[in-house]
């Protein structure tokens, strides 16, 4: 595997979601009809999993994502930059054809005016620090679906570029030391799949 994994970091239980359906690409753009909807519908699947903390990125389709939950737990919605999406610019996003066989081959590959996967990582791995001495036994990250996917191939012992287009709008991932599951989510997220 082409992503060492940090010892420590691979012991936390995570629910790492990626956002429900979204208005538009900015930090401010809400969730459509649909995506709140599916928000409503993730928070009663995630009441069994004994989340004790939430952490999300910056961007309001994350926070609207996992408000329902939140409201229903009782639990704070703790901020933190560090779970930004992936910065990959609208030059590279309309070329990701050509692209996404070369960020998938090399995280070092740098589309233009782009982050790499490596710097991505470069970035969670403080956020996991911090989440991890907040003491929160399970907390889960309501980021976006590159922060998912890289935070998941790191941490876990199969997760690789073959399994992201089962990374949806939105899809619950549970990361814990060194396995992946994907949360099933009535009428929202096929049953878990381990290829």
């Amino acid at each position: 595997m082409a992503f060492p994994p940090d010892p420590g970091l691979r012991e936390m239980d995570l629910v790492i979601l990626r956002h429900c359906e979204k208005s538009g690409e900015g930090l401010c753009d809400p969730l459509t009809a649909k995506g709140a909807a599916d928000a409503e519908r993730l928070a009663t699947r995630l009441a069994g999993e004994g989340i004790d903390a939430i952490f999300a990125s910056p961007y309001r389709r994350s926070q609207e994502t996992i408000a329902p939950f939140a409201k229903a737990a009782g639990l704070e919605i703790v901020v933190d930059g560090r779970l930004q999406e992936w910065q990959i610019s609208p030059t590279a996003m309309k070329a990701m054809k050509d692209h996404a066989p070369r960020i998938m081959e090399n995280r070092h590959y740098r589309a233009p005016w782009s982050e790499t996967m490596d710097e991505v990582w470069a970035r969670l791995v403080p956020a996991l620090e911090a989440i991890r001495a907040s003491g929160a036994k399970k907390p889960a990250l309501a980021c976006h679906f590159g922060v998912l996917s890289i935070a998941t191939m790191h941490l876990t012992d199969t997760f690789g570029p073959k399994h992201w287009k089962l990374v949806d709008q939105p899809t619950a991932m549970h990361v814990h030391r060194g396995d992946w599951k994907i949360l099933e989510v009535e009428g929202l997220t096929p049953a878990s799949i381990h290829a």
